[in-house]
C-alpha cells in the first residue's frame, strides 16, 4: 500500500478502540522476528514531561555519534512524527512499507482466530520494524499509556525512566492514583536501573516494585537535581559556566572543555524574525555514577529543567557503559534539542506567542508556574480547547488569572469540551467562545498585535497563549507555519 493507503488502513483501526493487553503485539512482534531485539533500548514513561525526555536523550545519543531512533505519540501533524530516524522524520514511504508488512501479518494473525491488533499496536510494531530495517543502535521508546499494559512493554531497556505520576487516564490504570502509579512501574524490568521525578505515594509504590525486581533506582531530588540558573536573553554567559565536579563518575563522562554557547533561534511566525530564548541549567548530583554540570538548555518551561535533568541523568547511566556518550555531546543535546508545541515561544508582530500542549491539571500547573516565571508581569491572551473528559473547571482554576482575557475554542476531537460550557466555568471578566480554531487564532492574534501596538517602548506587555489538547496545538502550529 502507499502512504495515503496507510493512513486510511490506520484511520479503520480505530474501530478497533483502545484494548490494553500485550497477548496481541507479542503474537504479532513474534511473527516478524522480535525485531525490538535487535538494539539496544530505553523506556520512558509518566504522566507529562515522557516526549519531552525521549527527544532529549535521542538527541544525546545523536550528538554522541550513536545511530537512535525515537518513537513517541501522539503526533502534531502527521504519522510520520513518531518514528524518528537520528532527529528526522521517517519519510512516508519507508512508514507505508513497515504498515503494508505488519498489515499482512495482522490478516495472518486474523486467520488463525486472534484478535486484530489495535491502532497503536500495528503503529508500534511498525516502528519496531523500521528501526531495525534502520540499523539503529538504540531506540528511544515513550509509553503510549500507562506502562504495565502498553504496547511498548515488550521491550528490555538498558535504562528505565518514569518521569512523574498524576491523575489522569485512571479509567484504564486502576481508577486510583496508586493503580496509576503501579501501571507506570510495569516498565521496570529485573536487575534494570530506573531513574524517576516521581513524589510521595507514587515514589513509594516505584520504589517498591524496583526492590521486588532488583532494579538500581535514582531519584529526582535525591541523587540529582537541577534548577534554572536564570533565563538567557541578551544577558552576559557567565566565564566559568560548565565548570563540573567529576567525582568518580565514568571516563566517558569526564570531558571537561565548555562549548562556545551561540545563541539559538527559537520558534518563528511567519514575517518576524527569531529571537534568542533558552536558559541554563544548573544539574548537581550526589551520586557517584552522575556528574554535576551546567548545560544550556533550548527548551523553556520550569518543568524543562527537570524533564532535562532526567534525560542527563539516563544518558550518565548510559554512558558508564557506552564511552562514546560524553558530556560534551550532552551539553550539545541540550543546546540543540527541539521538541514542538512544548512551551514553545515564537515572535509575531511585536509580542510573544506561546504554544504549549497543556492538556491535563500537572501540564496546566507547569505551564501557569512557567508563565509566572518567565512573565510575571505580561498580560496574557489565551486562545484555549481542552477535551471534556478532561477536569477542565480545575485546569481553568489553575491556569486563569482574573485579568486574563481567554478565547475557547474546538480542538479536532470527538472528545472536545464545548466551548460554551468552558466559557460558563472560567472566572475571568474578558472570554469569549469561537468554535472555529483558525479564527480563534486570527482573532487572538488581533488582540495580541493591537495591545502591542499601544504598549510603550520596544518590547510588548502582553503574551499570547495557544494551549490545551495536542489535537489543537498540532492544527494552530500548521497555520503559523
Amino acid at each position: 500500500m502507499n502512504y495515503s493507503e496507510s493512513l486510511q488502513y490506520l484511520e479503520e483501526l480505530n474501530v478497533f478502540g483502545m484494548n490494553l493487553g500485550l497477548g496481541r503485539i507479542k503474537k504479532l512482534l513474534e511473527l516478524m522476528g522480535n525485531p525490538q531485539n535487535k538494539y539496544k533500548t530505553v523506556h520512558i514513561t509518566g504522566t507529562n514531561g515522557k516526549g519531552s525526555v525521549t527527544c532529549m536523550l535521542a538527541e544525546i545519543l545523536k550528538k554522541s555519534g550513536i545511530s537512535v531512533g525515537m518513537y513517541t505519540s501522539p503526533h502534531l501533524d502527521s504519522y510520520t512524527e513518531r518514528v524518528i530516524i537520528n532527529g528526522n522524520e521517517i519519510s512516508r514511504e519507508k512508514m507505508a512499507a513497515a504498515i503494508t508488512v505488519v498489515s499482512d501479518l495482522c490478516d495472518f494473525m486474523v486467520g488463525e482466530g486472534d484478535e486484530h491488533p489495535t491502532q497503536f499496536e500495528v503503529l508500534t510494531a511498525a516502528a519496531f520494524y523500521i528501526f531495525m530495517k534502520e540499523k539503529v543502535e538504540y531506540a528511544v521508546i515513550e509509553v503510549g499509556l500507562g506502562g504495565l499494559l502498553d504496547s511498548t512493554n515488550v521491550i528490555t531497556p538498558e535504562v528505565s525512566v518514569i518521569t512523574n505520576v498524576s491523575f489522569e487516564h485512571a479509567d484504564k490504570c486502576g481508577g486510583t492514583l496508586e493503580g496509576i502509579a503501579k501501571h507506570k512501574a510495569g516498565i521496570i524490568k529485573p536487575g534494570v536501573p530506573v531513574i524517576t521525578g516521581a513524589d510521595g505515594m507514587a515514589l513509594e509504590i516505584i520504589q517498591r516494585v524496583a526492590a521486588d525486581n532488583k532494579a538500581d533506582i535514582y531519584i529526582a531530588g535525591k541523587d540529582f537535581e537541577a534548577r534554572p540558573i536564570k533565563p538567557l536573553g541578551q544577558l552576559s554567559i557567565p566565564p566559568n559556566l560548565g565548570n563540573t565536579s567529576v567525582g568518580n563518575m565514568s571516563p566517558s563522562m569526564i570531558d571537561l572543555q565548555i562549548e562556545a554557547l551561540s545563541a539559538l533561534p527559537y520558534g518563528r511566525c511567519e514575517s518576524e524574525g527569531n529571537t534568542v530564548r533558552t536558559q541554563l541549567v544548573e544539574f548537581a548530583s550526589h551520586n557517584d555514577q552522575m556528574a554535576s554540570l551546567d548545560y544550556k538548555l533550548a527548551l523553556m518551561g520550569l518543568h524543562q529543567v527537570e524533564n532535562s535533568s532526567l534525560a542527563a541523568a539516563a544518558a550518565m547511566l548510559l554512558a558508564v557503559n557506552d564511552l562514546r556518550i560524553t558530556q560534551r555531546a550532552l551539553k550539545k543535546a541540550m543546546a540543540d534539542v527541539q521538541w514542538p508545541g512544548r512551551f514553545e515561544v515564537m515572535s509575531c508582530n511585536g509580542y510573544e506567542l506561546i504554544i504549549d500542549g497543556a492538556h491535563n491539571p500537572a501540564g496546566i500547573r507547569t505551564l501557569r508556574d512557567s508563565l509566572d516565571y518567565y512573565y510575571p508581569d505580561k498580560k496574557r491572551i489565551f486562545v484555549l480547547g481542552i477535551l471534556r473528559d478532561k477536569d477542565f473547571e480545575g485546569m481553568l482554576e489553575i491556569l486563569l488569572r482574573p485579568e486574563d482575557r481567554v478565547i475557547f475554542t474546538t480542538p479536532s476531537s470527538e472528545r472536545a469540551a464545548d466551548p460554551v460550557e468552558l466559557l460558563e466555568c472560567a472566572k475571568v471578566a474578558a472570554k469569549e467562545a469561537i468554535g472555529d480554531p483558525q479564527k480563534a487564532l486570527e482573532h487572538g492574534m488581533e488582540l495580541a498585535k493591537n495591545a502591542t501596538g499601544e504598549s510603550e517602548g520596544t518590547e510588548s506587555d502582553t503574551i499570547l497563549i495557544c494551549a490545551g489538547s495536542l489535537y489543537l496545538i498540532g492544527y494552530l502550529r500548521t497555520l503559523l507555519k
